[in-house]
């Protein structure tokens, strides 16, 4: 739900008529993305998918034909199939909702990237209230719900009246720009969990970059001067949460000179050279440096040694 957030939340802000449908059961069975959700509005747009596009024409059949507020089933058919890959006859349920019936502020505090417990109420399968709960609210839920949300990964749990949902941002990291240590970073960011955005120029980066948020992070690595000022640019007009620049102390200067020159604002959000002081020679070490920097910037940690910061917390020497 995190990627359809300020679509929906525009919709919501417009009076614009969009429902959104989210897979709550039978997503992992079949090798679905149990963060999949789509937004259909009343004029035909899409936005997202479920099951990777499989399911996406029948729930437009279903909002057409005025169904809404329901836990609804639906199964893959031939062209769903062949479309997504997912096997033909898989079966999910799935909530379907209009975006308007939504708490005040949910869609708000999903673009800010905030862990989120939805609890859907159910009649039946008639939906009959939604509510979300912040995560240090969770606890006041149940214990079985609170451990269920502790996982830290998206996903839904149906009860006999309620349907619980999980939601556990995924930080992007876009990379623009080519070689070695890009490549180690992105297959080191895949062992995070983190989804890796390649761009081989900045004016394809561009319109993604802008709408980075606070969890997501961007990597420039361009010895051109000018594609990676306009990489950084973009990325400084947005709200990622870390931005590095790959390079020399001096190939960095020039960047931030560039930069200054046409005005270009926050040039202190910058990190380059990227990485943590690690001691880092090849692209994997460059790589764990890098993506260890970007992850203690997000949490708001210091990087330090653990050993160090227990010591400073004992008092001793």
């Amino acid at each position: 739900m995190y990627e359809i957030s300020v679509s929906v939340d525009a919709c919501v802000r417009a009076g614009t008529r969009a429902d959104v449908l989210w897979v709550v059961s039978g997503a992992e069975e079949v090798g679905g993305d149990p963060n999949g959700a789509l937004v259909l509005t009343a004029g035909g747009g899409r936005m997202g998918s479920l099951l990777s596009g499989a399911l996406d024409d029948q729930a437009a059949g279903l909002t057409a034909g005025g169904v809404s507020s329901r836990l609804v089933e639906l199964e893959v058919d031939t062209l769903g199939a062949l479309v997504s890959g997912v096997p033909e006859g898989a079966r999910v349920r799935a909530l379907l909702a209009p975006a308007a019936d939504f708490p005040a502020g949910f869609w708000g505090r999903l673009w800010a990237g905030a862990p989120l417990c939805l609890v859907t109420h159910l009649d039946g399968d008639r939906i009959t209230g939604i509510e979300f709960h912040e995560e240090a609210e969770v606890a006041d839920l149940g214990e079985d719900v609170a451990r269920f949300f502790s996982r830290g990964t998206t996903g839904s749990r149906v009860e006999a009246d309620r349907v619980v949902t999980a939601l556990w941002p995924v930080p992007r990291l876009a990379l623009v720009g080519g070689g070695p240590i890009l490549e180690a970073v992105e297959q080191s960011a895949g062992l995070l969990g983190w989804q890796v955005l390649r761009f081989g120029s900045p004016g394809e980066a561009a319109p993604l970059l802008l709408g980075l948020g606070a969890l997501d992070a961007v990597l420039v690595a361009s010895h051109d001067l000018t594609a990676a000022g306009n990489a950084l640019s973009a990325a400084l007009s947005g709200s990622a949460g870390y931005v590095g620049a790959l390079g020399t102390p001096a190939m960095n200067r020039a960047r931030l000179e560039w930069l200054s020159s046409r005005g270009v604002e926050g040039l202190d959000r910058i990190h380059g050279p990227a990485g943590l002081d690690l001691g880092a020679r090849k692209p994997a070490e460059v790589a764990l440096a890098v993506l260890a920097e970007a992850l203690a910037v997000r949490s708001g940690h210091t990087g330090r040694s653990l050993r160090d910061l227990a010591e400073a917390d004992s008092g001793l020497p």
